[in-house]
């Protein structure tokens, strides 16, 4: 497992190092030697326009802070390494020790705001970093979005700018990077803020051996982080990428039956909505090996899609049950209410999803049963439905998804998985670090796909019931990044990635639980940013 840190206690574990190094710079140029080689590497990425830059080069996007030295340190190397390397001082000023290192190997400092980016292949950006907050000044957005119109690859250094290091929110003008390469640990905008790209975490050093890492504690860190796909491309042995660490064993022990793995009941679907019970009964036959049971309406078009489920129309003729799933398209009317009355009066642990969500956002006397609840209880929201939840229970908008939905959980002494490119899951009842999985693509933004995670996720809680007892905790976001992985995988072609759907999602999560089975990423179809 990896760890994400807030800006505080990165600039703490430098401190030390920064007071005690043995020459000026001496952890800066370490840092920006590690920028310089992730900018080698993406100087190797294929051009689409290589045809039309007469004299391609590389901007250095310079703050007057630590962050734009590192960027004119690197871009010292570049040039020194035979590279055209301008920079643009976009406040001014800069480092002055770098920029005198810049300009003795050979590098160009504009005097004035580059209007014609054409021939820039490739820009660092080196403005504002880990102390950055809020939005960039237009004259700066123009040359960002200049260098996007003529397709340059862009690194960011630290933390694209624009964007906030401890809460992931985009300011109105910003750096989108394709890749972003940080120091010593993880900042949680590395797994809140897809505008990073592909996540590269480098360890500055002294002369001695003393590093950024050796000063940073894993059980004070702020949140644990995984990305559910990795990118394609191959990167210095000194950059470590962001990657999933929650690799699951589904396989079943020697002596499990169909019911020892883990039962889940799924109550999904109606009338109105049939497709989200067949979704998310795919969801969960394919995430276990154990025993499926469907109780509703939508019995008879269960069984016909999937045989191997037993169904039954009431959740009181269900039988033996480990885990209960209740919600995708049950609708909010009387009888749903009563049901997840039902459901939140028994011991087993219950995921409410899309309907279950609204009713319990609408109504104090459910949200006052699922306060009281022995069993776990995991809400699984989208932006959207959290928004609701807020308000009702009067917690006020911050623009900080992962402190918003800290205290969520604890308003409502349940599990809150926010789902989003960057999906959040805090437990109030655990102790433990909250946790950050940065799917890594979006093919997951499609209708259904949610009803799928759900029965994905039921069928993990009813693996965990099984093997440890109701009182266990959904610990890891084991689930989340299967369901990342299958969507990678469900919008796979020869031809290389292409538009998917939630059933095609279903189907590849028996592949997704294997790849991540092997300890294997995901090779792309496509570059990915």
């Amino acid at each position: 497992m990896v760890y994400a840190y807030t800006a505080e206690q990165i600039r703490a574990a430098e401190k030390p190092l920064l007071e005690t190094q043995a020459e000026p710079d001496e952890l800066m140029k370490s840092a920006a030697h590690a920028v310089f080689e992730a900018a080698e590497t993406m100087l190797t990425w294929p051009d689409p326009l290589a045809f039309m830059r007469e004299k391609p080069k590389t901007l250095l996007i310079v703050g007057k802070g630590g962050n734009g030295g590192d960027a004119l340190y690197a871009g010292t190397e570049l040039a020194l390494a035979g590279h055209t390397v301008d920079a643009w001082l976009a406040w001014g000023s800069a480092h002055e020790p770098a920029l005198e290192a810049f300009r003795n190997a050979g590098g160009t400092v504009l005097k004035e705001t580059p209007r014609d980016l054409r021939d820039y292949r490739f820009a660092i950006d080196g403005l504002t970093g880990l102390g950055g907050a809020g939005g960039l000044d237009e004259e700066t957005g123009r040359v960002i979005q200049g260098l996007a119109d003529w397709y340059a690859h862009v690194l960011a250094v630290d933390v694209p700018s624009g964007i906030d290091a401890d809460t992931g929110e985009v300011g109105a003008i910003h750096v989108t990077a394709d890749a972003t390469v940080t120091f010593g640990g993880w900042r949680l905008a590395h797994g809140l803020a897809p505008e990073c790209g592909i996540q590269l975490l480098a360890d500055p050093h002294l002369a001695d051996g003393r590093s950024i890492s050796g000063n940073l504690d894993p059980i004070n860190a702020a949140a644990a982080l995984s990305r559910a796909v990795s990118g394609t491309h191959e990167w210095p042995e000194t950059l470590t990428e962001l990657r999933c660490t929650n690799v699951p064993n589904l396989e079943p022990r020697f002596h499990d039956d169909k019911y020892s793995g883990g039962v889940v009941g799924i109550r999904a679907g109606s009338d109105t909505y049939p497709g989200a019970a067949i979704l998310c009964v795919a969801g969960a036959v394919n995430a276990t090996p154990s025993m499926v049971r469907y109780a509703g309406p939508q019995a008879m078009e269960v069984v016909r899609a999937w045989p191997e489920v037993v169904v039954t129309r009431k959740l009181e003729d269900a039988g033996r049950v480990q885990a209960w799933v209740f919600g995708p398209g049950v609708g909010t009317g009387s009888t749903a209410d009563s049901e997840l009355a039902y459901l939140l009066g028994r011991e087993e642990p219950l995921l409410i999803d899309a309907d279950g969500l609204t009713l319990l956002s609408l109504d104090p006397e459910l949200r006052k049963l699922l306060r009281n609840r022995a069993g776990q209880t995991v809400l699984t929201p989208h932006d959207g439905e959290f928004a609701r939840f807020r308000d009702a229970e009067g917690i006020e908008a911050s623009g900080n998804r992962l402190a918003e939905t800290r205290a969520l959980a604890e308003a409502l002494n349940c599990i809150v998985l926010r789902k989003g490119r960057s999906t959040i899951m805090c437990n109030a009842r655990h102790d433990g670090t909250d946790s950050i999985v940065d799917a890594g693509t979006s093919w997951a933004a499609t209708p259904g796909s949610g009803d799928v995670l759900a029965g994905v996720v039921g069928a993990h809680l009813a693996q965990t019931a099984a093997r440890w007892g109701n009182d266990a905790f959904l610990s890891d976001t084991q689930p989340v990044v299967i369901h990342g992985v299958a969507s990678a995988l469900a919008a796979r072609t020869e031809y290389g990635d292409g538009p998917t759907h939630a059933s095609a999602i279903a189907r590849a999560v028996p592949a997704a639980t294997a790849k991540l089975n092997r300890f294997t990423g995901l090779p792309a179809a496509s570059t990915q940013r």
